[in-house]
């Protein structure tokens, strides 16, 4: 990401409680045009460092995340949205944006410091919108869960994309938008995680942590992934 960019993705503040929950206060506004449902919330550690882990199937996903979430969480975003006018809405909502093209220690390192300071940080490990299976992930974004020692909670977020819509597809209107909130484990395998053997290790465990909580969510609420993106739109790599 060029400098330019990252200079307006961070042009504010960095990272606070406070904008955070200005964050969860907008999102959880916004999110009352679809019918919101989560479930598990209680299974979100009431204190110390979280990372959500979500799946991500839409371009909503981010927004749905954050109003569902028990607690304000700082969710990485794709660069590529966090430009004007977004940029500054993005940092005031205490959002942080992050490179889509290239490992980005820079947006890592800030999302490191809200678990410093026993925040919450929300992560899409796939990296792209995709079907939301988790078949693969990022190990990019793995490392701030396998370094960072936090609890990581898996969540499904279902509902988000129409079957067989394209990467910024919207759900309908008031339809039911399910968010599963799962168990929190630590991820983490014994060795160095800034080694790459130790780093895929403790990425397939999220993986397939995701993955598992991903079906049994399925099953749980009824709902059902979107399937594969359409062949002709380009698949944006994201984190929103």
């Amino acid at each position: 990401m060029s400098t330019t960019t990252r200079g307006r993705a961070d042009a504010v503040s960095p990272p606070s409680a406070r904008s955070a929950a200005t964050g969860r206060n907008l999102a959880a506004f916004a999110a009352r045009a679809w019918k919101l449902r989560a479930s598990g919330s209680d299974l979100v550690p009431v204190q110390g460092p979280v990372i959500l882990a979500s799946n991500h199937t839409a371009f909503l996903d981010g927004l749905f995340l954050v109003a569902a979430s028990p607690r304000p969480v700082h969710v990485l975003v794709s660069a590529d949205i966090a430009v004007a006018p977004f940029a500054r809405a993005l940092s005031a909502s205490g959002q942080i944006a992050m490179a889509s093209d290239v490992p980005d220690r820079h947006a890592l390192g800030r999302a490191r410091k809200v678990l410093d300071e026993a925040g919450v940080v929300g992560i899409f490990p796939e990296g792209t919108r995709g079907p939301g299976d988790c078949g693969h992930i990022d190990h990019s974004i793995a490392y701030l869960a396998a370094f960072s020692g936090a609890l990581v909670v898996p969540v499904a977020v279902l509902g988000a994309r129409p079957t067989d819509g394209g990467p910024d597809a919207l759900p309908r209107l008031r339809s039911r938008i399910d968010v599963v909130f799962g168990e929190p484990a630590d991820i983490r395998v014994e060795g160095d995680a800034r080694r790459r053997a130790v780093l895929a290790r403790s990425g397939e465990r999220l993986r397939q942590l995701l993955a598992d909580h991903v079906r049994t969510a399925c099953a749980r609420t009824g709902q059902t992934l979107p399937g594969l993106l359409p062949a002709n739109p380009t698949l944006h790599r994201s984190n929103s």
